[in-house]
């Protein structure tokens, strides 16, 4: 069995965990994500080669899912971190979508430097992209469903930062995608970063 399959495994694992959890302790919140989670992460597995993908991208996109999903345990309210949960889970978010991204669409790219400019902005605006879906959902289901906690719902615990009055909805989404971006850009940064790296160690065997 490949590894990638143990990591799929182990994905739907643990956001079946979680929707067990979620009925268990009648918090129905995060059944819908998680089931979209392994929704995504299936997706994910059976285009595998289509995408591109290896197994450390693999594991960042289970782990930005994973994250968020474990809101269910009252981490958007009281983080176990000295800053705010839903910053990180936007960070990561935005940092593995970024990777995949460019991961992706490099393959439809020569190695000229304005190409190579262009495959950046591609990537981050393709990570916001996605990072705008994901509050225009909140939004959606504000309308429709009502407050709550989860992508389906806004104005639970990590969603609200202040008074409504003040501006704290509005500001909540801001810093979101503020976070979203931070971490598109640090994604970029750790990934060229490691493919220099690759190339330094692969000249130093290859003169040994």
């Amino acid at each position: 069995m490949k590894k990638e399959t143990y990591i799929y495994i182990l994905a739907v694992l643990a956001f079946c965990f979680i929707i067990i959890y979620s009925i268990l302790s009648k918090t129905f919140y995060y059944i819908a994500d998680s089931a979209t989670s392994i929704i995504v992460i299936t997706i994910l597995f059976l285009l595998y080669h289509k995408f591109n993908l290896n197994k450390t991208i693999f594991i960042l996109i289970f782990l930005a899912m994973l994250f968020h999903n474990l809101g269910i345990f009252g981490f958007y309210g009281n983080s176990p971190f000295p800053f705010p949960y839903d910053n990180l889970t936007h960070f990561v978010g935005g940092f593995s979508l970024s990777i995949f991204f460019i991961n992706y669409i490099k393959t439809f790219f020569k190695k000229s430097r304005t190409e190579k400019a262009i495959l950046i902005l591609i990537a981050v605006l393709a990570a916001l992209g996605i990072g705008s879906i994901i509050e225009m959902t909140e939004y959606i289901g504000y309308l429709t469903l009502g407050q709550g906690e989860g992508f389906l719902y806004f104005g639970g615990t990590g969603d609200v930062t202040g008074d409504y009055n003040l501006g704290g909805a509005w500001i909540n989404s801001s810093v979101d995608m503020l976070f979203n971006l931070i971490g598109a850009l640090s994604g970029l940064i750790v990934y060229f970063i490691y493919k220099r790296l690759l190339q330094i160690f692969r000249k130093i065997n290859h003169k040994s």
